[in-house]
């Protein structure tokens, strides 16, 4: 039988491909998609790709609601704060037309409180919760190979897997409703630490041979380093953008990952881990602040950090990280790298969350 969906972030890079992923009579189909109404080519070509689907578009919450004619809301917008209001704006208008036991798959990387306090809210209405986070960027949604981090209810998990198939490669982590999200941030460690540490050989690299960061030789040395020991995936899909095409602007975005960064550092300090995996991470969170507040919101994506870390930028980028940032008081350092952010920025990290949140 196949399950009916209506969702929100249908215009995004990692939910749109799902449009054709999900074949005519296959285990899932969408019947709405809300739709904020940006326009440009890209979500116009995403708008014609659900209206292909079978899905209608519409423009508010009570449209994509409807009488309550579905199994589940998938969601896959924003960060704690950005999707906290859609909770907030969505939940009255299932429950005044709920059908059946209606769940809401969350797609979105959010923090462990996030996806515990959702849980716990949406339980208590009779509304079943999980989340999935997604991580293999729009390359792997568009060819339906990205990693999709499952865990919660196991019996929710079995109704989806055929679906969550036919969009990326899942796996379930078990019963915690917060394990996806804890999984995510685990690799969110990784993504970064291994971004620095390429970003860091390539700024040496441009000071010891006094080359400039982009170029074809820069290029043709790291192909052949990131082969060895050393090598990490970030070459490829991250810095390998800048040093071979001088394009900064695509990619993981600055704004994005900064949160992604903060609820990495928090998850550490909770589960008591020592201030050497903290600190990093809080480093790598005020590195993306100083980018985002030294350009003024100019889309950047993560690896243009490196151009701060050559001889010439790097005591500016010392002097704003320095000032916010102490192994003595981590849980100071983690509020410093909010506190840091542009006022929309930091509005989406929303980092300490409970149940009233969503009311």
């Amino acid at each position: 039988m196949t399950m009916k969906f209506v969702g929100i972030g249908g215009m995004g890079l990692m939910l749109s491909p799902s449009a054709k992923h999900l074949k005519p009579g296959g285990p899932a189909r969408f019947l709405r998609i809300h739709d904020r109404g940006t326009k440009d080519d890209r979500r116009d070509m995403c708008r014609q790709a659900w209206k292909d689907h079978g899905a209608d578009i519409v423009h508010d919450y009570e449209n994509l609601v409807g009488d309550g004619d579905y199994d589940g809301v998938v969601i896959c917008a924003g960060k704690n704060g950005d999707d906290c209001a859609i909770f907030r704006a969505l939940l009255p208008l299932m429950q005044r037309n709920k059908k059946g036991r209606p769940f809401i798959l969350h797609l979105s990387t959010v923090s462990a409180g996030f996806a515990q306090a959702a849980y716990d809210v949406l339980s208590a209405e009779d509304i079943d919760y999980a989340n999935y986070p997604l991580t293999g960027g729009p390359l792997g949604a568009e060819n339906a190979n990205m990693l999709i981090l499952a865990s919660g209810s196991e019996s929710i998990y079995s109704r989806l897997v055929s679906t969550l198939q036919a969009i990326g490669n899942p796996k379930y982590f078990g019963s915690s409703v917060t394990a996806g999200a804890e999984v995510k941030l685990m690799g969110q460690l990784m993504v970064f630490d291994g971004l620095m540490g390429i970003c860091s050989a390539a700024a040496l690299k441009s000071e010891c041979f006094q080359e400039e960061l982009s170029g074809s030789e820069q290029a043709e040395f790291f192909d052949f380093l990131n082969g060895g020991a050393g090598g990490t995936r970030q070459w490829d899909v991250a810095l390998s953008k800048g040093v071979r095409d001088n394009t900064w602007d695509q990619g993981f975005m600055t704004h994005h990952a900064v949160v992604d960064a903060i609820y990495a550092a928090k998850l550490c300090r909770e589960r008591g881990l020592p201030a050497l995996a903290v600190v990093p991470m809080v480093a790598t969170a005020l590195a993306f602040a100083y980018l985002l507040t030294k350009y003024e919101g100019a889309p950047l994506a993560t690896h243009a950090i490196v151009r701060e870390m050559i001889q010439k930028n790097a005591s500016e980028l010392d002097d704003f990280t320095t000032r916010h940032i102490s192994y003595a008081d981590l849980d100071a350092s983690i509020q410093n790298s909010i506190a840091v952010l542009p006022q929309r920025v930091k509005d989406s990290v929303m980092l300490d969350i409970n149940k009233d949140n969503f009311t």
